[in-house]
């Protein structure tokens, strides 16, 4: 789709309307409320990545609430961690998760319905991605994240969509903070047997200290029972597990292994992973990131 180019090989930049979507929901934002900051990012302050590390928690933030960052003595609160996160993750995750789709995702049957299930979804970062990956395809995008902060994000970029408030990107579109939901809303949005598929994304989300594996394994059981006829999808990306230490190896790729022990029994499925590669430019100052990497795991039904 227009808003995400590929001028080469792995290399991701905004269109002009994804352009504008960031210019005025994250950047004109962040620059308004935190222009300290915001300086130390433009002229690339050789230490500001650790202060945002830092008041982010890694990305373990809870983001409804207000955080006091003892190092500089200032109060974050919900909207300026928000504000941080969609500055300097959004378009890492954004980018990686288009080319993980485009790369790595089977190809979408035309006659088919898609219901795109997003864990973790943030500021409805592969959200984006999906859509720019399955352009004009039927699609209900389901957003699941634990901070009502970053949904209301969601909601207004969502609104934004592709044309300034004019175009959705999704008009079948909900968000939720727990999984329990999703079987109740499944059920508004899909007939069983009639031919819907089924994706469910999980994007840097097992490093939450507070996911219980086994209770999202529960739903996702029951979901896969209940539509067993239907084509099913499960989408892992995060950084690349063998470069993390043991304790974020624990975090993130043992939580999803755990996951995937829990749902093995249920159906049969065609596994691939590998780490990619891709290359962008950053919000503020336009620096290249070269090199970037995910790794990613794609298991579709045999």
């Amino acid at each position: 789709m227009s808003y995400i180019h590929r001028p080469h090989d792995n290399y991701y930049e905004p269109g002009e309307s994804l352009k504008h979507l960031f210019e005025e929901l994250v950047i004109q934002p962040f620059e308004h409320d935190l222009p300290a900051l915001a300086e130390d990012v433009k002229n690339t302050r050789i230490y500001y990545w650790e202060d945002i590390a830092r008041i982010l928690s890694q990305g373990q933030s809870n983001y409804d609430n207000v955080s006091f960052d003892k190092a500089s003595s200032e109060y974050y609160f919900p909207k300026d961690k928000v504000s941080i996160y969609c500055v300097h993750h959004m378009p890492r995750h954004l980018f990686g998760s288009y080319h993980i789709f485009t790369n790595c995702l089977p190809s979408i049957n035309e006659n088919n319905k898609v219901v795109f299930i997003d864990f973790g979804c943030g500021p409805l970062t592969s959200g984006i991605a999906f859509r720019a990956f399955a352009e004009q395809h039927d699609i209900t995008y389901f957003g699941i994240d634990s901070s009502q902060t970053m949904l209301d994000k969601a909601a207004t970029v969502n609104k934004y969509g592709t044309n300034r408030y004019q175009d959705p990107f999704y008009d079948k579109f909900a968000l939720i903070r727990d999984a329990d939901d999703l079987t109740k809303l499944l059920n508004k949005y899909i007939e069983n047997g009639d031919g819907t598929q089924i994706i469910f994304n999980f994007c840097y989300f097992f490093s939450s200290p507070t996911l219980d594996v086994d209770k999202l394994s529960d739903v996702l059981i029951q979901i896969m029972k209940k539509y067993n006829q239907h084509r099913m999808c499960f989408v892992y990306h995060n950084p690349d597990h063998r470069s993390l230490s043991k304790s974020g190896r624990l975090k993130t790729y043992g939580k999803w292994e755990k996951l995937k022990t829990n749902l093995s029994m249920i159906r049969s499925q065609i596994t691939q992973s590998d780490v990619e590669t891709f290359s962008y430019c950053r919000l503020i100052n336009d620096s290249l990131h070269n090199n970037a990497k995910v790794y990613y795991e794609v298991l579709c039904d045999g």
